[in-house]
């Protein structure tokens, strides 16, 4: 088939009601017919728009879509990396993602990371001497910087302050003492990337809100105030967990 047919404007597909799902579909079928194997990079947001005659957002949002459904993982500095070729990429016709989200498996993952990450604080806050608390404020600052510039709008990279995120949260754990409690908090941290995924194609970046919950985690952290650390925390991670919902509506269970 003309590649030029194949990929022609999508701005006139109304088969589903939101765009992204489109290009996703579409980014998919690409994907399949490039014999894409794991470890590939997908061509930049820009050649994709082009050649999908779309806008860089929509591609962006499709991508962020893709990486919940497990085909692709967006690293910095890399763009989107081709996870698994053959994951499923079936979105419903209201465009919301019918496939490797669930309710369940979302909350599921949420409290996980609550239960991981509070606790890892808590440690971190009765052990952590000053090279910890370096360390925090250092990871709060870089984090806060590009926060700000997001909320600004002078910066938008999704990829950029999802790293300063982790590091962050990262560093608030890093003083717990325990290797495989680090170990298990990472990979926490990266099932709920599918929650942050969601929340953010959802609301987009929160802006104030979530400056002000990281700020809130940072200070009751340095006040060595171990309750007031894990509330904030609860707060930041159910905010995430919220939105992401209402991005994926759940469907229910049908009964036994």
């Amino acid at each position: 088939m003309n590649q030029s047919k194949q990929y022609q404007s999508l701005a006139q597909d109304t088969e589903v009601k939101r765009l992204y799902a489109v290009v996703a579909r579409k980014i998919a079928a690409f994907v399949a017919e490039q014999d894409m194997k794991p470890g590939d990079r997908l061509p930049s947001e820009h050649k994709l728009a082009l050649q999908f005659n779309i806008s860089r957002a929509t591609v962006r949002e499709a991508i962020v879509a893709l990486e919940v459904l497990g085909l692709v993982d967006i690293r910095v500095n890399c763009g989107a990396v081709i996870l698994d070729p053959h994951a499923s990429t079936t979105l419903d016709q209201g465009g919301g993602l019918s496939a490797g989200v669930s309710g369940e498996g979302l909350e599921e993952v949420a409290r996980f990371r609550i239960l991981l990450e509070t606790d890892g604080a808590r440690q971190s806050i009765a052990n952590g001497g000053v090279d910890w608390e370096s360390a925090l404020v250092a990871a709060h600052h870089r984090l806060a910087h590009i926060e700000f510039r997001m909320k600004s709008g002078s910066v938008t990279n999704y990829e950029l302050w999802r790293q300063c995120d982790w590091e962050f949260h990262e560093a608030l754990v890093a003083g717990c003492g325990s290797t495989l409690h680090k170990r298990l908090h990472k990979a926490a941290f990266d099932q709920f990337r599918k929650v942050v995924a969601l929340e953010y194609r959802a609301v987009g970046f929160r802006g104030l809100r979530i400056i002000e919950e990281h700020k809130a985690i940072l200070d009751a952290a340095l006040a060595r105030d171990s309750e007031a650390c894990a509330v904030a925390l609860e707060r930041h991670i159910t905010a995430f967990f919220s939105a992401a919902k209402r991005a994926a509506p759940v469907k229910q269970a049908a009964a036994s």
